[in-house]
């Protein structure tokens, strides 16, 4: 089945990786692969050493794509359908139960990824397999695909009060 995680909530990612620990947990395997972040996000830490994850290295941006030149933007949107092409190809050899696609919508929503080459993706996938995307604002067409959504609504965030991102709660 296919869950979305999404919203302009702080929280996409933190239930994302819940749910893969509870799979691994349940004798399940994940294999974890976040865009537009840093290798070095303080959740992938975690999951490294969690037995039954497989946390994937790959293409990564340093800068959101808003600060990016023209250039930049081809090169990623390179990187990440390459990248794309690379989990196809592990999970068609593996017997992963589970794919979390971190931020895939988020990929999608700044043109480095289209809304057909990810739903062409998801059909090459084994039926067997739970899908996780998370992101703000996915299109109708990946909605309609999806089994499960959840959206999370921001109420409030300490942003608003000039509060920048805190290590180990934000990132």
């Amino acid at each position: 089945m296919i869950h979305i995680y999404c919203g302009d909530g702080k929280g996409k990612t933190t239930a994302a990786v819940g749910l893969a620990v509870r799979c691994a947990g349940a004798g399940g395997t994940v294999l974890f692969y976040q865009f537009m972040k840093p290798e070095t996000s303080s959740e992938r830490i975690a999951l490294q050493q969690v037995s039954g994850i497989t946390v994937l290295s790959g293409y990564s941006i340093h800068k959101f794509s808003f600060q990016m030149q023209l250039a930049e933007k081809e090169t990623a949107a390179k990187g990440y359908r390459k990248q794309l092409s690379t989990l196809l190809d592990i999970i068609k050899y593996s017997s992963y139960t589970m794919l979390v696609l971190d931020e895939i919508i988020a990929c999608i929503s700044a043109g480095f990824l289209t809304v057909e080459i990810v739903l062409d993706f998801l059909k090459k996938l084994p039926d067997t397999l739970e899908v996780v995307m998370t992101g703000r604002n996915p299109n109708a067409d990946l909605l309609e695909q999806a089994d499960y959504i959840s959206e999370i609504q921001n109420r409030r965030h300490p942003f608003e009060k000039q509060i920048t991102a805190r290590r180990g709660i934000e990132f």
